[in-house]
C-alpha cells in the first residue's frame, strides 16, 4: 500500500494584532506593569511631580499623570508604534543608555490589551493633543488643551485577552503591588512629588525630600530611621552607598531591601546574596536587615535588557561588584568580625599575643542573641497537662511544677517506688539553647522550641478564627504602645483588622499612619516593644496570594513571628508546659511550614551506635 505522507503545516506570518498581544504578555502582566512603565517615562520627561489613580486595584481603570516634557502632537500616534522610541537611534546605543526606557514596546503592548486615551503637550507647543487607541485600533486623535506634561488613562486592562484577565490577583493584591513598585521609584527619585490614589482612597503622598533619610522616614516609617547607618564605597568609577540597618534591627523577610543600579529599581541574584553574607555572621537566621543600596555603575558595564520588564539585569563585572557591596556594609556598619572576637575550643592555644586562652569568647552573634534573648524566657503558658493518649510517649505521668524536683541543670530526680508500675515523670534539659531534650520509655526525644511554640500559636489562633465570635485570650500592656506604620503596613492592617482582633489583638488608629496597641495575645512573649506586629504587617502588605490563603498567611506569620525563638533559654517548668501544650494540639508532629517539630530516637538505634547489639 502506498506510503501518505501528510502535507506539512504552512509557515506564516502572524497577523499585526497577533502579535502585537504577543509582545503585550512578555511586558505588560499585571496593572503594576503598566505603572512602571508610564511612571519610568514620566521620569526620563523630568517630570517633577508624578500622579497615580487606580480603580478596582488598576484593573477597570488607571490614570498616570506628569508634569514632564509631553510629546509633540505629530508624534502621538508614533509613540503607540512598536519599536518606536525617543531613547536611541542605533544598536550601539542600546549599551549606553541613559534614560528608563529604550526598548519601543512599552505604548504598544498596552494599547494592544486596553482601552487608552493619551492626552499630551509638548512644552514648546500652544496646544496639547489627544489620541484614543481600543485593542491597538486608532480610534481617534484631534488638538487638546492642557498644561505641558502628559496624562494617561488605561481602561479595562486585558479585556480582549481575557484568558490572561482569569489569572489577573485580587484588586487588594494588584493594588500592593503597585504600591510596593512607587515605594521604590519614591526612594530613588525624592526630588519628586508622589501622589497615590486608590478609588477615593489616598495611599501616598509624598512631597519632595531633601535626602534619602527623610524620604526613607516618610516610606518605612520613623520607627526604621534610629536603626539605620549610612554606608559608603568608591573604587574605579564605581561608587556604593545609601542606608542600612544595624544588626540589631532586623525583619521577617526581604521585602525591605531596595537595590538601585543608576536609580533604576533591579533584581539580580548576586547582590541580594552579597547583602547576605555581609550579615550572616551578625543576625540570626531566618532574620533580615533593611538595605537600601544605591549603584552607580558606568552605562558600559550593565546590560538592563535582559528582562522585557527590565527589572532584571545582567553585570560585566558581577564578582567585583558583589565584593565592593559586601565590603561597603561591613565596613559601613563595622559588621566585620575581629579575629580575637572569634569562638576558640577549650584547652586550644591562644592567638599570639593574646595571653590566656579565649575559650568563651563571644562572637558578635552571641552578643546578639545574649542581648536580645536573655529577657527571661516565655513564662506564662497555660497548662493544660498531658492530653489522652499520648502518656506512653511521656510517661505515665507528667511533671509538674514542683521545684523539690527540680534542678539548676534541668534534671528531674526520679520518684519512689518499685516495680513495673512505678510512675516516672519525664525529665526534661534544653540543648543549645534550642532543643529540649526528654527521656521516654522506649528511648529519647528532641524537641524544637520555635518549631513546636509555632504549631501552638498556630492551632490557637486558627480555632479562635475558625469559631466565629471566639477570641484568643488577651493580655493588656500596662501602657499602650504606639507604633507608626509604613503605607503598606497600613493596607495590611485595614484588610486583617478582625482577624487580629480574634487572634488577641487590641488596635486603635491613633491618627495618620499610627496605630495603638493596647493588647496582644496572652500566649505570646515575643512582643519586643511592637516589633512582633510590625514584622506580621510585614508579611501581609506586601502578599500576593488570593483572598482565600490571606488567612493561612497571617496565621503563619504570627505564628512564626510569636513563637519562642532559637537561643532563648527556658525554664523546666517552661519546657514541660510547652510540651504539654504541643501535644494537645491536632498535628503536633510538625509545624505551620511543615518542618519537624521533634526527632525521635530508640534504644534499639542507640544501642547500635555503642555496639550492644
Amino acid at each position: 500500500m502506498e506510503q501518505i505522507i501528510p502535507e506539512p503545516p504552512r509557515i506564516q506570518l502572524l497577523d499585526g494584532a497577533t502579535i502585537d498581544r504577543i509582545a503585550a504578555g512578555e511586558v505588560i502582566e499585571r496593572p503594576a506593569s503598566v505603572v512602571k512603565e508610564l511612571v519610568e517615562n514620566a521620569l526620563d520627561a523630568g517630570a517633577t511631580s508624578i500622579t497615580i489613580k487606580m480603580e478596582d486595584g488598576g484593573l477597570t481603570s488607571l490614570v498616570i499623570e506628569d508634569d514632564g516634557s509631553g510629546i509633540p502632537f505629530r508624534d502621538l500616534p508614533l509613540a503607540f508604534e512598536r519599536h518606536a522610541t525617543s531613547k536611541i537611534t542605533a544598536a550601539a546605543d542600546i549599551m549606553h543608555v541613559g534614560s528608563f526606557g529604550f526598548r519601543g514596546e512599552a505604548l504598544a503592548s498596552i494599547a494592544a490589551v486596553s482601552r487608552i486615551r493619551c492626552v499630551s503637550r509638548f512644552m514648546g507647543e500652544d496646544m496639547g493633543g489627544m489620541i484614543e487607541i481600543e485593542g491597538g485600533e486608532l480610534v481617534r486623535r484631534e488638538p487638546a488643551p492642557r498644561n505641558a506634561g502628559t496624562t494617561i488613562t488605561v481602561d479595562d486592562l486585558f479585556y480582549n485577552t481575557p484568558a490572561r484577565r482569569k489569572f489577573m490577583r485580587t484588586a487588594q493584591a494588584e493594588r500592593r503591588a503597585i504600591l510596593k513598585l512607587v515605594t521604590k521609584f519614591a526612594l530613588a527619585h525624592r526630588e519628586v512629588r508622589w501622589l497615590v490614589r486608590h478609588d477615593k482612597d489616598v495611599l501616598l503622598d509624598l512631597l519632595p525630600a531633601p535626602s534619602l533619610t527623610d524620604r526613607t522616614r516618610d516610606l518605612l516609617g520613623p520607627a526604621v530611621i534610629d536603626h539605620l547607618a549610612r554606608f559608603r564605597f568608591e573604587k574605579g568609577g564605581f561608587s556604593i552607598g545609601g542606608l542600612a540597618s544595624r544588626p540589631t534591627f532586623t525583619r521577617g523577610n526581604r521585602e525591605h531591601q531596595f537595590l538601585f543600579i543608576n536609580r533604576r529599581p533591579v533584581q539580580n541574584p548576586a547582590l541580594s546574596q552579597a547583602i547576605f553574607q555581609a550579615y550572616r555572621e551578625v543576625i540570626p537566621a531566618g532574620r533580615h536587615p533593611v538595605v537600601i543600596a544605591f549603584l552607580e555603575i558606568p552605562a558600559g558595564e550593565v546590560d538592563v535588557n535582559v528582562h522585557p520588564a527590565k527589572t532584571e539585569v545582567r553585570l560585566l563585572l558581577e564578582r567585583e561588584i558583589f565584593g565592593m557591596l559586601k565590603k561597603s556594609l561591613q565596613e559601613g556598619l563595622s559588621l566585620r568580625q575581629a579575629d580575637e572576637l572569634r569562638p576558640w575550643v577549650a584547652g586550644q592555644d591562644a592567638p599570639a599575643g593574646t595571653g590566656a586562652p579565649l575559650a568563651g569568647i563571644a562572637t558578635a552573634q552571641d552578643d546578639y542573641l545574649r542581648e536580645h534573648f536573655q529577657r527571661g524566657g516565655s513564662a506564662g503558658y497555660e497548662y493544660r497537662g498531658v492530653p489522652q493518649g499520648q502518656g506512653e510517649l511521656f510517661g505515665s505521668r507528667a511533671l509538674r511544677d514542683d521545684p523539690a524536683q527540680q534542678t539548676g541543670s534541668g534534671v528531674v530526680s526520679e520518684p519512689s517506688g518499685t516495680g513495673a508500675d512505678a510512675l516516672h515523670p519525664a525529665p526534661f534539659w534544653q540543648l543549645h539553647r534550642t532543643y529540649i531534650v526528654t527521656q521516654i520509655r522506649g528511648g529519647l526525644v528532641l524537641i524544637d522550641q520555635h518549631n513546636s511554640h509555632e504549631r501552638i500559636l498556630y492551632n490557637e489562633a486558627q480555632k479562635a478564627l475558625a469559631a466565629g465570635g471566639r477570641r484568643v485570650p488577651t493580655q493588656q500592656l500596662l501602657f499602650p504602645a504606639h507604633l507608626d506604620l509604613t503605607p503598606g503596613q497600613v493596607q495590611a492592617w485595614q484588610g486583617h483588622a478582625s482577624e487580629l482582633g480574634a487572634m488577641g489583638f487590641t488596635i486603635e488608629p491613633f491618627g495618620g499612619q499610627s496605630i495603638l496597641v493596647q493588647g496582644l495575645p496572652a500566649s505570646v512573649k515575643n512582643w519586643h516593644e511592637g516589633q512582633l506586629l510590625l514584622d506580621i504587617l510585614d508579611d501581609l502588605s506586601w502578599d500576593e496570594h488570593p483572598s482565600q490563603e490571606h488567612q493561612v498567611d497571617l496565621l503563619a506569620s504570627y505564628a512564626c513571628h510569636g513563637a519562642v525563638r532559637a537561643g532563648e533559654p527556658l525554664t523546666v517548668p517552661e519546657m514541660q508546659n510547652l510540651v504539654d501544650q504541643l501535644f494537645a494540639t491536632d498535628t503536633p508532629l510538625s509545624c505551620p511550614h511543615g518542618r519537624p517539630t521533634l526527632i525521635q530516637f530508640s534504644l534499639a538505634e542507640l544501642e547500635k551506635r555503642f555496639g550492644r547489639t
